[in-house]
């Protein structure tokens, strides 16, 4: 339950716009965001062993019809999620991060809609926390 449940507190918080977690539909709502997690790593010890702290990575990636309405999504999601702390139950969490990838809005080339290609801009993002004892 530890991911699910750190997944879940990090999902919670974006909200007003179009989300997809895990995977797409076939024929989606845009604009939206589409985010996948992992599984929280392990990202301190202590000197008995025992984990002291997790790191969630997740990947967001928003897709539009026009490089504006990516913008202005992206602009969302990062007020949503940007110095964030969720609440779950049973941890204590620091503020979530956006990860620099540098990564440009590209075309999906891969997808036509009515004759145009989809763009999308990917955003990653950690959270880390400690397990309360």
């Amino acid at each position: 339950m530890t991911g699910d449940a750190l997944a879940a507190g990090f999902e919670a918080l974006i909200t007003g716009v179009t989300v997809y977690k895990d995977r797409v539909p076939a024929t989606p709502s845009f604009p939206y965001v589409f985010v996948v997690t992992n599984f929280p790593t392990v990202s301190e010890r202590a000197v008995t062993r025992s984990v002291q702290a997790r790191v969630l990575r997740s990947r967001t990636q928003i897709v539009g019809l026009t490089a504006s309405s990516v913008r202005i999504v992206a602009q969302k999601l990062a007020d949503a999620l940007e110095g964030e702390r969720p609440e779950v139950p049973g941890w204590v969490l620091g503020a979530i991060e956006s990860v620099t990838n540098e990564q440009p809005l590209l075309p999906d080339e891969d997808v036509t809609i009515n004759g145009q290609h989809p763009l999308y801009q990917p955003f990653d993002w950690v959270l880390t926390g400690s397990p309360t004892p």
